[in-house]
Formats: structure tokens, sequence, C-alpha cells
């Protein structure tokens, strides 16, 4: 099994003005998002999205939503690893990708995001 850094995401009320931030201190430029039922936006580096925004206006600052990590491994192996760990987590679809998102809560308040296709 081996695993690759995906992305980061941060939930936050001014998305702009954290996309400029990136895009002053990293080059990092918007592009393409699913179509996900909530308002956010994509940063990339390259062909990479490295940063995933989410805007939500309830948010006071910034917050480091998530840590996510992707795999070659099918999805339903990966759930089977995480259902075992006996960790709290919640499975979710990529609109229009075909990758199954398993986020894991882990001890201390990290949220992990497990990014795996299904070959089913």
């Amino acid at each position: 099994m081996t695993w690759t850094f995906d992305h980061l995401a941060f939930n936050t009320a001014d998305g702009q003005t954290l996309q400029n931030n990136f895009e002053a201190l990293l080059g990092l430029k918007p592009g393409r998002r699913p179509p996900f039922p909530f308002p956010g936006r994509w940063l990339y580096q390259d062909e990479q999205a490295v940063v995933h925004v989410i805007e939500q206006p309830t948010f006071d600052e910034t917050a480091l939503s998530h840590i996510a990590f992707r795999t070659d491994e099918d999805a339903e192996v990966v759930l089977k690893r995480v259902q075992g760990s006996g960790l709290p987590y919640q499975v979710a679809q990529v609109p229009e990708d075909g990758i199954w998102q398993v986020f894991v809560q882990m001890p201390g308040g990290v949220v992990l995001e497990l990014d795996a296709k299904s070959v089913a």
C-alpha cells in the first residue's frame, strides 16, 4: 500500500482572501473543482490541486479542515482498514470523479481524508 499527499483543506468565510494569500506566497492558481453541493475553490500547483478552500460564512477565522492522501488501493480495502481501526469516520464520493473519500477523525482532532477509487 502506497499513500501520496494530495491536499490540505481549509474552512473559511473569505475564500478570496485565502486564495490571494496562497497565490502571492506560493504561486497557486485557481482551477477546476467538482460540483460539490457547497461553495469553495481549488488552488493548483501545475496540474495538482494542493489546497482546497471550503467557504463557510459561519467561520470567524480560517481553520484547517483536513489533510488528504490518495492511494491506488481499492476503496473497499481502505474502508475495511479504517473500520478495523475503531476510529470514527465518514464516507463521501467526489461528484463526477468516482473517487471515494473516507474522512477519519484522528485522536487530537486532526481529520485525515483517504482517497481511493473503487474497482467494483
